[in-house]
């Protein structure tokens, strides 16, 4: 069984923006923040998964999006219980970006790997 991307772009996209975090958390360890080594552990099996179209690559991504999802979400849930309370907006502003960006793209990913990436048979020859 292999897996099968209806979706070319998303398959390339994904790459890339999996290739892009890779590159950012491989700078996050060489600076001395040792957590960003789980993160890219992760990033290399997913491009190993995807590389090589394993048949557990959509599982994975499918479980690296909701992660991708949580921390965000309930990063952007607690900002607003702040600002709810009396707290200024505008020191969050940057973060609250850029907590709903990585919650966009890791809807999109969601989304785009349930409709797009099949588990087929492989072909025989």
């Amino acid at each position: 069984m292999e897996m099968v991307f209806k979706n070319k772009w998303f398959y390339r996209l994904l790459i890339v923006y999996i290739f892009l975090l890779l590159i950012w958390n491989t700078y996050m360890v060489v600076t001395g923040n040792l957590l960003g080594l789980i993160a890219v552990v992760i990033e290399l099996a997913l491009l190993y998964l995807l590389f090589n179209k394993h048949r557990l690559a959509k599982t994975a991504i499918h479980f690296w999006a909701i992660i991708m999802m949580i921390g965000p979400g309930l990063s952007i849930l607690g900002k607003l219980i702040k600002v709810a309370t009396g707290d200024d907006l505008n020191f969050m502003v940057d973060s609250l970006v850029q907590n709903l960006l990585l919650f966009t793209f890791g809807l999109i990913i969601y989304y785009f790997n349930k409709k797009t990436v099949f588990i087929a048979e492989r072909s025989q020859f």
